[in-house]
């Protein structure tokens, strides 16, 4: 047992010296070479090559504001949807060529002398400038306060009745209410409302349904707003003891709204379709102001979708709304049917109908007075809803760096673009963290299978930098969402 135990001493003596014994000089080295940080470039790459979809289908482009150099281009020249961020391209052309004091005008005029007694032997004439802010939402979301005014004017002028009804004006835009490139099966959704000079309520109306006193017992539907004219409600919702599931159809080109389902005992449930013939909704809802005022209205309303030589008529009301608010809804709340209205108004004034056409030759004619060549960028609507709404990233992103750089009216712009943590946008509940929240000013898109987000963020050392992230082939919004704030938090942490 000593030998053993003299032998194992023996051995741990030696191994401690081996261990104690120098290193090889390279070995060294080694272990005293601290890797090199990565650089920014390197790290959004490293991010931007693990995309939720194929690489094919991922386009991401960030350069600093200023500088035309990218900071990352991954596979920025191939054009991708582009979703909702097509309305910056709308918006900016608009504030450009209409001007930040532009007001969208809607105007009442006669078109004969009011009697002694009050009767207006003609028309009450309302001639539609595109406004899409005839609604409750700047007005306690009471719809028909906006109308209001327009009465009492013409009670002070002493109209009691119009007895030919209401001439409606629509011809300020051509009557293609719907754009052949939006999915017919969504026309009912209000994310995809028609298009009209005259246009109220975003040209949505909302279902509501009432539980009765018992289970099984049909619930009680109504429109609110009134139902338009010519908007047939079909009523297949049962009172259902507690749960709630209604559903709400309108087939593309019917008047017939079918809403089936059941709705909770002393329950209330609220939906909202699209309506198929705006100036008639319009209609509708001046008509119901105008009798609570008093004004009898004695023949159907008249829609006018063609311009017609002027006639002898004297002006009685107008209503104006400015339209940087009308901008700030439009790309905060990413709301198409505004998108739609703009480009067409764009159209319209500049060039003396408002169609599809001649909005998008304005936003052409407003990228090229920026320097940046038109045809790279593919537009068909003005809000996004067309799949064939195209651009690369970097070509998306020049864009912006554009108008930060060489455009008068940014920073005007720049507050109608959603904010990253603010409440009334898209960005709400997104880029919270301390890098990112109030740094990002963005527009954000989803549509079919496409995410996207495009804009400028502001890094914690104080450089602000130009990004355009297009997320086609499927993405789920869930997954696009995830990979963009990811990016956009390293780039904000970074940067």
């Amino acid at each position: 047992m000593k030998g053993v135990r003299g032998g194992r001493l023996a051995c741990a003596v030696a191994f401690a010296a081996a261990l104690s014994a120098p290193r090889p000089a390279s070995a060294a080295k080694r272990k005293a070479s601290p890797r090199a940080p990565a650089t920014l470039e390197q790290r959004l790459l490293a991010i931007a090559k693990h995309p939720p979809v194929r690489h094919t289908e991922a386009g991401i482009f960030v350069a600093r504001v200023g500088d035309p150099k990218p900071v990352v281009a991954f596979n920025a020249d191939r054009p991708l949807v582009l979703a909702s961020t097509t309305k910056v391209f709308t918006t900016a052309a608009a504030l450009d060529r209409l001007g930040p004091a532009y007001r969208f005008k809607t105007r009442l005029y006669r078109d004969a002398e009011i009697g002694i007694d009050g009767v207006l032997p003609g028309h009450l004439v309302v001639v539609g400038g595109g406004d899409p802010g005839l609604s409750g939402r700047w007005y306690d979301d009471d719809p028909l306060a906006v109308f209001r005014p327009w009465a009492q004017s013409l009670v002070k002028r002493g109209v009691r009745e119009i007895r030919d009804g209401l001439l409606l004006d629509a011809s300020f835009f051509d009557d293609e209410k719907v754009h052949p490139d939006w999915p017919s099966e969504q026309e009912a959704r209000w994310y995809q409302a028609p298009v009209s000079a005259l246009s109220y309520n975003d040209n949505v109306v909302l279902v509501r349904a009432s539980g009765g006193l018992r289970p099984g017992a049909p619930a009680l539907l109504a429109f609110d707003p009134l139902g338009p004219p010519l908007l047939n409600l079909i009523s297949q919702v049962v009172t259902a003891q507690r749960r709630t599931y209604v559903g709400v159809r309108r087939e593309a080109g019917s008047h017939t709204v079918v809403a089936a389902g059941a709705v909770g005992k002393n329950r209330t449930w609220t939906g909202d379709v699209t309506v198929p013939d705006p100036p008639l909704y319009f209609a509708s809802a001046l008509a119901q102001v105008l009798r609570e005022n008093g004004i009898v209205i004695s023949a159907p309303p008249t829609v006018r979708t063609e311009p017609a030589p002027a006639t002898a008529r004297v002006l009685l009301h107008t209503h104006e709304t400015p339209i940087l608010p009308v901008l700030a809804v439009c790309n905060k709340r990413s709301q198409s049917f505004f998108a739609e209205q703009i480009l067409k108004t764009l159209g319209a004034e500049a060039r003396g109908r408002g169609t599809w056409e001649t909005g998008h030759a304005e936003v052409a004619a407003f990228l090229a007075s920026l320097g940046l060549d038109p045809s790279r960028y593919e537009l068909a609507d003005g809000s996004g809803r067309a799949h064939t709404n195209r651009a690369s990233a970097a070509a998306y992103g020049e864009f912006l760096q554009a108008l930060a750089t060489r455009w008068s009216h940014f920073d005007e712009f720049k507050p109608t673009l959603a904010v990253s943590g603010e409440p009334d946008g898209t960005l709400r509940h997104r880029l919270q963290t301390a890098a990112t929240l109030g740094k990002v000013y963005a527009k954000t898109g989803n549509v079919a299978g496409v995410v996207t987000l495009c804009g400028y963020v502001t890094a914690q050392s104080g450089q602000t930098y130009v990004f355009s992230i297009l997320l086609n082939g499927g993405c789920s919004e869930r997954r696009g969402h995830a990979y963009e704030d990811r990016f956009l938090q390293e780039l904000a942490s970074r940067g």
